[in-house]
């Protein structure tokens, strides 16, 4: 019996996807990513403004048991699949079996992915403290991608990097239904 997996193509890191327990925001058919027993993420590098990813390009770093498939607090046409338990992993290309699809979204088996998951290592509980943490206790700089500062620095302290990482948390905070501005704006965007 072919064993269902969703394959996603991923900036994020382990830690990011364990402590969010699970991967998002996906658009995707949700009944068929139901109809999977297998979350498995894949590593995309050329995409490091989402997070600090530690595979290779296009290998599989996790692979999670999916218990649900829930509408994104952050966009209603998006979804995250949440895993019950998970294994870590390191298997080279298995985003290159897919053809190199464009959408980070792939409906697939273990078997045509040639996953043994007996040759793995067993299947481990989420990481309990993941629930209660804020985003505040992973920390900034284990979410900014590494790379090249463009002033000779350490990536972590690049002063510009650090603030899009926060920039990027503001954003997902929902906007007010009717917000009120009590300030007033000249022409140059300035308040008076």
């Amino acid at each position: 019996m072919p064993q269902n997996a969703l394959v996603t193509f991923t900036a994020k890191p382990l830690e990011w996807l364990l402590h969010e327990g699970g991967s998002g925001d996906w658009r995707l058919d949700a009944e068929r990513a139901r109809s999977c027993i297998y979350l498995v993420c894949t590593q995309n590098r050329h995409n490091a403004d989402f997070g600090a990813p530690t595979a290779l390009h296009g290998a599989a770093f996790l692979i999670g048991r999916i218990s649900e498939v829930v509408r994104s607090s952050q966009r209603h046409d998006r979804w995250v699949v949440k895993i019950s338990e998970y294994l870590e992993c390191n298997i080279p290309n298995i985003w290159g079996k897919s053809g190199h699809l464009r959408y980070p979204v792939w409906y697939t088996t273990l078997e045509e992915l040639c996953i043994d998951l007996a040759a793995l290592p067993s299947f481990r509980p989420l990481p309990r403290p993941a629930a209660a943490r804020g985003m505040a206790d992973v920390g900034v700089a284990s979410l900014v991608a590494p790379g090249r500062t463009g002033r000779g620095g350490p990536p972590e302290h690049d002063p510009w990097r650090r603030l899009n990482a926060i920039l990027e948390q503001i954003d997902r905070i929902p906007d007010l239904p009717a917000p009120s501005d009590p300030l007033v704006w000249d022409e140059h965007g300035l308040p008076r």
